[in-house]
C-alpha cells in the first residue's frame, strides 16, 4: 500500500494568537486528487502553508511518511507582483533554483528542461516577454510551468481559475486530469459546481476540516460540515444551489 505523501495529525495554526485552523487530520496519497472548498477566511489558504512549511504549527503534526516529497505550488494570482522585471523564461526557470538564489547558472538539462516546459504549455514564443505584459491565462501557464518544473510528487493550486477566461479554465482542467496520472494534487477552489466532475475527494475546511471520500456532495451534506458554500453546478452533476447560512 502507498504510503502517504503528507499527513496532518490534529493540526491547529493562525496568525498570531489566534487560530485560523484547529484539530485538522488529513491524508494526501500520491494519486490523489482533492478538491479544497469552504468560505472566505475559512482557512484554505492556511492549509496550503502548512503544507508549503511557511506557518509555525500551534499543535499538532505535519508529517511526510514516505520521506519530505517535492511540492510544486502554484498561489494565487494577486499574490503575484506583475511589476517585478522577470521575463517568462527567468519566472518558469526559478522553479529549478535553489531557494538561496534567484539566478544561479542552470545545467544544460535545466535549460532544455525549461524550454521542453514551455512548449508543452504555449509559452515558447513569449518566453522573453516580462510577466507584466502577459494576460491572466498567460500568467497562469506561467506560474503552472514554474509549479511543474522539477516534476513534483503533489502539485497544490491555489484558485487558479481567477482572473481567467473560460477557455483557458477548460484547458487548464484537462492538463490536471493528465497531470493526476503522475502526481498528487490539492486543488483549493470557490466553484465546487466546475471542479466537483473532475477531482476525486472533496476537503470542508472552515476553521476545521472535513474529508469527504468521493467528489460527489449534497447541500445536507455540506451543512453537517459546517462547509457554507454556493454551488450551482452543471453538466454530468445534478443541479443544485446552496445557500449561505449563518453559524455559530
Amino acid at each position: 500500500m502507498n504510503k502517504a505523501l503528507v499527513k496532518l495529525e490534529g493540526v491547529s495554526t493562525g496568525y498570531f494568537s489566534e487560530a485560523v485552523l484547529q484539530d485538522v487530520h488529513l491524508e494526501i496519497f500520491p494519486d490523489d486528487f482533492i478538491g479544497v472548498i469552504g468560505p472566505n477566511g475559512g482557512g484554505k489558504t492556511t492549509l496550503v502553508k502548512v503544507m508549503l512549511g511557511l506557518l509555525p504549527l500551534f499543535s499538532g503534526k505535519l508529517l511526510f511518511p514516505a520521506g519530505k516529497p517535492k511540492i510544486g505550488y502554484l498561489p494565487q494570482v494577486s499574490q503575484i507582483d506583475k511589476s517585478f522585471p522577470i521575463t517568462v523564461h527567468d519566472l518558469v526557470s526559478s522553479g529549478l533554483k535553489s531557494k538561496h538564489a534567484w539566478f544561479p547558472h542552470l545545467s544544460f538539462g535545466q535549460r532544455a528542461r525549461v524550454k521542453s516546459m514551455m512548449a508543452e504549455t504555449g509559452l515558447a514564443g513569449i518566453s522573453s516577454k516580462p510577466i507584466g505584459e502577459l494576460s491572466g491565462g498567460q500568467l497562469q501557464k506561467a506560474l503552472l510551468s514554474r509549479a511543474l518544473i522539477d516534476k513534483p510528487q503533489l502539485l497544490i493550486l491555489d484558485e487558479p481559475n481567477t482572473h481567467v477566461d473560460k477557455p483557458f479554465e477548460q484547458e487548464l482542467y484537462g492538463w490536471l486530469r493528465e497531470l493526476n496520472k503522475d502526481m498528487a494534487i490539492l486543488l483549493v477552489s470557490h466553484d465546487i459546481g466546475t471542479i466537483s466532475p473532475m477531482v476525486k475527494s472533496i476537503a470542508c475546511v472552515n476553521r476545521s476540516l472535513h474529508y469527504h471520500p468521493s467528489n460527489q456532495l449534497s447541500a445536507e451534506i455540506l451543512k453537517v460540515y459546517d462547509c457554507p458554500v454556493d454551488i450551482i453546478a452543471h453538466g454530468p452533476v445534478p443541479h443544485r444551489v446552496l445557500k449561505i447560512h449563518d453559524h455559530e
